[in-house]
């Protein structure tokens, strides 16, 4: 995804504004934190020897280090500076000469590591310290200047400060936007500059308790990386507790968390969690304060460790947790939720189904959706062969017999958000629909090629099918999706698929050393990938839909395609398959015509796809005016725009039995909320409203004869 208003260590909240002396002391208070010794110990050099070595021999990807030697130091650069704040155009001249560093650590000498990243602590102590002092004087917010934030793309990175005045220049219209954004969240003067006071201390003192094992991690992950973005380095202590820290779903709120640009943010919502059920939160949200309980203060965690903030997130079943959010969508603004700590529970996971009415012409058409989250498993409950364990498979063929029964003329399985899971279900899954054949081949580093086939003669539905991806639809999601179209059973609706076609492994270091040896930590890094039974890989590409919807997110900002160093799309020979049916071009052509004249005829279609146009142009904004009224005077006009357009929608679209779980548990959710800025509002799910039209065309494009009959009737 395009990065948002990209600051290191300093979150990009809807920020405050002064314009009197309020905190004149501030400077007095700038903390003297010394910086912790760094020293190389043999257990660095022994972990980078043994972590290369697997990622140069045993990585689906066969790169030498000599391949990506010269410039490895550049990617080091831009990890710790990503937003190049800190670093002056000097220094990264100076660094030229580091060119070799990734071969001479790979001897034993991790110097140059070191030596850039105490330029970076100099740079970034002497530029925090500074944002205390200034944050102790007054800001002028009424006059015209603005803020650029440049892409963050690789290829599109803005320069490096020429000198000093200028990184401090960038910086004061930096402070000056977070200031004008809080202040248009609510923040008060005084809040808002105690806010930032607290970020730009913590960012301090964070910093000068960076030890030489978090040096180590950050330039381990960026040679992991460079063989591509799903390899990584985990350090003993990330290792240890590595399901905890990154699923919290033991008491907790049930999301996946990564640093993006050193900023917290949502990888994935753990379907039937809290931050899930809530709807509150979204893939690619950032999180940049927490705070406990009803009345607790806020932590600003921007810049922080990512298993600092998973101890803060972390609690008892039933307490209160506050989260500030910068979301993805930008056009929302900063926001505070809250949520109350729970256990994930797998049947809240599971797949659940609506029976939807769609009636045209005098004709009704009744469309069983199938919701599913993710594929899962009940491991546990299949090992000691429970007759009643849960799994996806399980549950979706319970599905279709209720859907039977209720003599439905086809059925929409829902992926939208889907990430993926258990691969043996996802198999079992497509199963459920096609006789049996191949469901997905899987080519690893050596060339051997295996496919992973759905072996039982058969079907739990043979009627007509439509799928529902977007672009969270993800790895399993893919795979099912991607079968389903190659063997012709079903329609392909929505936006393009993430194009995560690849599979890890994890390997601990201290299997290839002696007993007695500190833990050296664990290499996760990619081994295979996921070819479609047409031989085309997911990875890179996705799943394109048949039929496509307005996306929120194009594939350069949400997807495999968004990271720099992705595996390539690759192709391989075609399994051997027996088609369950095919959908003419002519089929596809007519359906695609009546979906566009519906988005240009129907209000309700046309206000849709204007809204998402205004979203994606907001999402895009690169420049900002640093004065204060002009900014509320815009936030005030876009929140009407949302208000007006929530409100048409729901006048406009009839809610669909869908619609109707969700509105009930909004108003469930709202019910218990005091803070009226915090209480959602319902909004008609537009996609699936159209991808049921799309289907009902389906449904009428098959069977002549029996719409005949109907309009007789």
């Amino acid at each position: 995804m395009m990065k948002r208003l990209p600051i290191i260590f300093f979150a990009i909240l809807l920020s405050a504004c002064v314009h009197s002396n309020a905190g004149q002391t501030a400077a007095e208070a700038v903390p003297d934190y010394a910086p912790e010794p760094l020293i190389i110990s043999n257990e660095h050099k022994r972990a980078f020897r043994l972590g290369t070595n697997l990622l140069v021999n045993h990585h689906y990807r066969k790169q030498k280090l000599s391949a990506i030697a010269s410039d490895v130091h550049l990617d080091y650069l831009q990890a710790l500076d990503p937003s190049h704040i800190y670093f002056l155009q000097s220094d990264i001249d100076e660094f030229k000469h580091y060119g070799d560093a990734l071969l001479q650590a790979n001897k034993g000498d991790l110097s140059a590591l070191l030596a850039i990243y105490q330029r970076y602590s100099e740079r970034a102590n002497a530029l925090n310290r500074w944002s205390l002092e200034r944050l102790s004087r007054p800001f002028d917010l009424g006059g015209d200047s603005t803020i650029t934030y440049p892409e963050t793309k690789a290829g599109k990175k803005q320069p490096w400060p020429a000198d000093v005045a200028v990184a401090q220049a960038e910086q004061e219209k930096r402070i000056e936007d977070q200031l004008i954004r809080l202040r248009i969240s609510g923040k008060s003067e005084e809040k808002a500059l105690k806010l930032l006071r607290g970020r730009y201390t913590g960012a301090l003192r964070r910093l000068n308790q960076i030890s030489m094992n978090d040096v180590f991690d950050i330039y381990m992950n960026v040679v992991s990386n460079r063989f591509d973005p799903h390899s990584n380095y985990l350090s003993p202590r990330t290792n240890e507790d590595f399901n905890i820290n990154m699923r919290l779903s033991l008491e907790g709120i049930g999301a996946i968390l990564s640093l993006e640009e050193d900023r917290v943010t949502i990888r994935e919502l753990v379907p039937g969690g809290p931050a899930y059920k809530s709807g509150k939160l979204s893939v690619k949200d950032e999180i940049i304060g927490i705070a406990q309980g009803h009345d607790g203060e806020f932590v600003d965690v921007t810049g922080w460790r990512l298993d600092k903030v998973v101890d803060l997130i972390r609690g008892k079943k039933g307490t209160l947790v506050r989260l500030l959010i910068d979301p993805a969508n930008a056009a929302k603004g900063v926001r505070e939720i809250t949520l109350e700590r729970d256990e994930v529970k797998l049947e809240e996971q599971a797949a659940q189904s609506t029976i939807e009415e769609v009636s045209e012409d005098g004709i009704t058409r009744r469309i069983g959706v199938i919701k599913l989250p993710s594929f899962y498993m009940d491991f546990e409950g299949a090992q000691q062969e429970k007759s009643d364990y849960r799994s996806t498979s399980r549950d979706v063929e319970r599905l279709l017999k209720e859907f039977r029964n209720a003599k439905v003329d086809g059925v929409v399985v829902d992926l939208r958000g889907n990430g993926g899971g258990s691969l043996y279900e996802a198999v079992k899954t497509v199963g459920l629909f096609i006789d049996k054949g191949p469901v997905v081949i899987v080519s690893d580093a050596k060339g051997g090629v295996r496919n992973e086939s759905d072996d039982d003669a058969g079907t739990a539905y043979d009627g007509p099918l439509a799928v529902l991806i977007d672009r969270y639809a993800a790895s399993a999601s893919e795979i099912f999706a991607a079968a389903i179209q190659d063997y012709g059973r079903g329609l392909i609706i929505g936006s393009n698929s993430f194009g995560k076609g690849t599979v890890q492994t994890m390997v601990n270091l201290n299997d290839f050393v002696v007993n007695n040896t500190p833990n050296l930590g664990a290499m996760k890094f990619t081994i295979s990938m996921f070819h479609r039974v047409n031989g085309s890989s997911t990875q890179f590409r996705g799943v394109s839909p048949d039929i496509l919807l307005p996306a929120l997110f194009s594939a350069d900002e949400v997807g495999e395609q968004a990271e720099e160093y992705a595996l390539p799309w690759k192709s391989i020979a075609a399994a051997k398959i027996k088609p369950a049916g095919r959908i003419s071009d002519s089929t596809l052509g007519t359906l695609r015509q009546l979906h566009e004249t519906r988005m240009l005829g129907k209000p309700e279609l046309r206000r849709y796809q204007e809204y998402i146009d205004k979203v994606l142009e907001k999402n895009r904004q690169r420049t900002w005016p640093l004065n204060l009224e002009t900014r509320k005077n815009e936030h005030a006009d876009w929140k009407k725009y949302q208000d007006d357009y929530e409100a048409a929608q729901r006048k406009a679209i009839p809610s669909l039995n869908a619609d109707k779980k969700t509105l009930k548990e909004i108003e469930e959710r709202n019910a218990v909320v005091d803070d009226e800025d915090e209480k959602e509002s319902f909004v008609p799910d537009v996609a699936l409203f159209e991808t049921l039209h799309i289907f009902f065309d389906y449904l009428q494009l098959l069977t002549p004869q029996q719409n005949a009959v109907a309009d007789a009737a």
